[in-house]
């Protein structure tokens, strides 16, 4: 390998590549190749190398004093900067495949961390703030998408029209019943005009004109317009190069189909949310409700793709599902029936951490004394409308439209004593996901009473150790070395994510914590110092990172046509996933270890 093709090669590798090129060219001074057959030890507690290792081919497995697996190390991977810093380390690492390696004069590397303070940061920084380094890249702008949108791909409000001869009271009252401040007045000399809130007060109310008066006599003409086919940054420069805050919108022969309101079209350029909400107010059935829905794909995939934490776009996106459910539940229920339920979701929908819909988990707490069956042919309705809408039905049919989670606030008071006093799996999942639920509609003082007494009824130590016992059921691998080749499928969901809620929920359950979502939940138990800061940080970071790449996942799925699964295919990721999932599941691994601490599950069986 010549030195350019090295030179090439490190740079590829944080944090060399933030090496001056005199600083490159001192490294690659003091930089040899080496070859360590299998089995090799290279580091131990009893011998500390005087270099720094650089993978080119093979592996390298870390094992700790107790001999376990904790890491592997791959192509690109490098290792021990500790040693070489510190002098001194408590693992030891041995060579798993014959290796092929650089190796770094330790003194030159002690050089490069003096001279360049990135390089000497990256190596002395804590795990969470070389996963934040990690992921600290910059991801493509949402602009190009935004400079070809169509102004019909955004919200388009129904234009109140009236003619130019329509007395002013008359086009007010109209005005009120589209629920607009904009009234449209149609000319056959001069086209389209418009009255607004604004010129109401200044040539009707300063002025003290009669309300009779026709409205051609205050409207200004003409209104600038702008054909639905056009490009939405158009619209964006008119009403930025006029000062104005709305256009209307009409079609190929001039006739007007709406209004396009400046704040629809900023709010495009952020990602839909404000077009969808509006949507979502103004549904009048089901239709309007798909129609509102359909675009959370593309929220969840421009968010994704510019990077945007995904605690922000589970927030986001369980904000707008939220109203979805308000609206349907307004929509499907008498009035007289709404305020003496309660609607809820419950499972990843209730944590707000449900992003591409995977199923639905909900119920439905009638109070007592209240009829219950007269709900039922409403729930099915309900439930068949939210599998129209997108949200496929669950597979365990917790579900409203299932009389067993549509019932008075005592039955599910009784399903509650029979969960923690007679448990077997089914009372273990039932509760698991009830503990999660958050209230979409209704009357939500049945459900704060209902998990009130969940938490009084559930502080046992013996019943929350078997709770918390599933958090170790499914295994967490150590090395990322145990999925590549022929067994290169990783189940995210069963190796990360369920330890983490599981046992952040078992933990939240024996501190009587009422909040429902994961990283607001490792918060709390940090605040009352149930969880350290550093283990906080950590749990937070890999939830991050494993939530991330099941979401990229979910969504190459979508776009292939295929189905959508939690394995993901380790042989697909980049370096730098590749790293960050090796870190996350580490601290995976020793989150369980907590939580079998705390619950002394080694007590169970």
């Amino acid at each position: 390998m010549s030195i350019q093709d090295q030179e090439i090669f490190l740079s590829n590798i944080h944090p060399f590549g933030h090496l001056t090129p005199s600083q490159m060219s001192m490294c690659l001074q003091h930089m040899d190749i080496a070859y360590y057959p299998k089995d090799t030890i290279l580091i131990s507690p009893n011998n500390i190398p005087n270099t720094f290792f650089i993978i080119i081919k093979g592996s390298v497995f870390e094992y700790s004093k107790e001999n376990n697996l904790i890491m592997d190390y791959q192509s690109e991977d490098s290792f021990d900067s500790n040693s070489l810093i510190y002098g001194k380390c408590e693992h030891t690492f041995k060579v798993h495949e014959e290796l092929i390696c650089y190796e770094i004069d330790k003194k030159a590397f002690l050089s490069l961390m003096e001279k360049n303070q990135e390089f000497k940061d990256f190596f002395l920084k804590d795990l969470v703030n070389k996963i934040k380094t990690l992921k600290d890249k910059e991801y493509t702008s949402e602009l190009s998408s935004f400079m070809i949108a169509k102004v019909q791909d955004t919200l388009i409000h129904e234009a109140c029209i009236v003619e130019e001869d329509t007395k002013l009271i008359d086009a007010i009252e109209k005005s009120m019943e589209f629920k607009t401040s904009t009234i449209i007045v149609k000319s056959k000399e001069l086209g389209y005009g418009i009255i607004t809130d604004s010129l109401l007060k200044v040539k009707v109310l300063l002025q003290g004109r009669d309300l009779t008066i026709p409205v051609k006599d205050i409207a200004i003409f003409p209104l600038l317009t702008i054909q639905k086919d056009d490009y939405l940054f158009e619209a964006l420069t008119i009403l930025v190069k006029r000062n104005i805050k709305r256009v209307g919108v009409v079609n190929s022969s001039g006739e007007m189909v709406g209004i396009l309101e400046q704040i629809d079209i900023l709010s495009h350029f952020a990602n839909h949310t404000y077009v969808i909400e509006s949507k979502i107010k103004n549904a009048k059935n089901v239709e309007d409700l798909k129609n509102a829905s359909k675009d959370f794909l593309d929220i969840i995939t421009s968010l994704q793709a510019k990077g945007v934490k995904i605690y922000h776009i589970s927030n986001l996106i369980g904000q707008l599902n939220t109203k979805v459910y308000q609206k349907l539940y307004s929509l499907t229920l008498p009035k007289e029936l709404q305020d003496n339920a309660c609607l809820i979701v419950m499972g990843s929908e209730g944590r707000n951490e449900q992003i591409i819909k995977t199923d639905q988990d909900n119920a439905l707490i009638v109070k007592d004394g209240v009829d219950v069956d007269q709900y039922r042919p409403y729930m099915k309705q309900l439930t068949d409308d939210l599998i129209a809408l997108g949200y496929p039905p669950c597979e365990g049919n917790i579900m409203v439209s299932n009389p067993a989670w549509c019932k008075s606030f005592s039955d599910f008071k009784s399903d509650i004593v029979k969960w923690i006093n007679n448990p077997d799996m089914k009372s273990y999942l039932d509760l698991a996901i009830f503990i999660d639920s958050f209230s979409v509609a209704g009357d939500k003082e049945l459900l704060i009473s209902l998990k009130e007494y969940v938490f009084n009824k559930a502080q046992n130590d013996l019943f929350l150790a078997y709770f918390a016992k599933s958090t170790t059921a499914f295994e967490t691998p150590t090395a990322i070395s145990n999925f590549i080749g022929k067994n290169s499928l990783i189940n995210i969901k069963k190796a990360a994510i369920f330890p983490i809620v599981q046992g952040i929920r078992s933990l939240s359950l024996k501190e009587k914590i009422k909040e429902t979502t994961t990283i607001k939940r490792i918060k709390i138990l940090e605040d009352r110092k149930i969880i350290e800061k550093n283990m906080a940080a950590e749990l937070v970071e890999a939830f991050e990172i494993v939530n991330t790449l099941r979401l990229k996942n979910h969504l190459e799925a979508i776009n292939n046509a295929k189905p959508i699964s939690n394995e993901i295919d380790t042989n697909t990721l980049g370096k730098i996933e590749r790293d960050l999932l090796k870190e996350s599941l580490k601290i995976v691994n020793e989150f369980k270890k907590f939580v079998s601490y705390i619950f002394k599950l080694d007590k169970i069986y």
